[in-house]
């Protein structure tokens, strides 16, 4: 008999799910009841960093589906930096296109913020940084990008989807590409590991 902890994922991502589908653990997902732009406003307003608004965005996530049960709830956030600023998705596809512009040929962060809670309260936190280099994008290549793309990426801080086709507009990755996607996988199977949810 399996007694093992049900695990549920706090979050509406689909890439999210797709990292933990493929790597065979078995969840269930509850979309978290979270003002999001709230908590922005008021870590912005208290001065807290990109790490920490990201933190807590994750934590606030985890604990609103951990209220209503005793599974192991994983929450997870991204916040891209640029030059000492922090974005969030584009409203459209006008402003993926200024950011990817305004990127090119600089490194940028993405900042992975990820949180698990049990029983009302977070066992454990995994914050990680990979730098990401877009490489001498013309106007043109943008373009047929973002064509290319469609709305989807603007479900995407950076507007780029490095799984897909945003591939092509990258110079180099330097960190763990499954932060990238948004879910540093690693980390986060040990943590389900260690609270007996996973075989192996």
């Amino acid at each position: 008999m399996n007694n093992r902890p049900q695990i549920i994922l706090a979050s509406g991502s689909t890439i999210r799910a797709n990292i933990l589908r493929a790597a065979g653990v078995t969840f269930e997902i509850a979309k978290p009841n979270v003002d999001e732009a709230a908590i922005k406003r008021e870590a912005a307003g208290a001065g807290k960093t990109p790490e920490q608004m990201a933190m807590q965005l994750a934590e606030a996530k985890a604990l609103a589906v951990a209220k209503t049960t005793d599974a192991i709830i994983i929450g997870a956030d991204q916040i891209l930096e640029f030059e000492g600023r922090a974005f969030d998705k584009p409203k459209d596809i006008d402003e993926a296109h200024a950011r990817l512009k305004e990127m090119v040929g600089a490194p940028h962060t993405l900042i992975n913020a990820v949180a698990i809670a049990r029983k009302g309260r977070i066992i454990w936190r995994n914050l990680e940084r990979p730098k990401l280099c877009l490489r001498d994008l013309t106007e043109a290549e943008i373009d047929a990008y973002l064509a290319a793309a469609g709305p989807e990426i603007l479900t995407s801080v950076g507007a780029y989807q490095v799984e897909g086709v945003g591939a092509r507009l990258f110079e180099r990755i330097d960190g763990d590409y499954f932060s990238v996607l948004g879910l540093c996988l690693f980390p986060v199977l040990d943590c389900l590991r260690r609270e007996g949810a996973l075989a192996f």
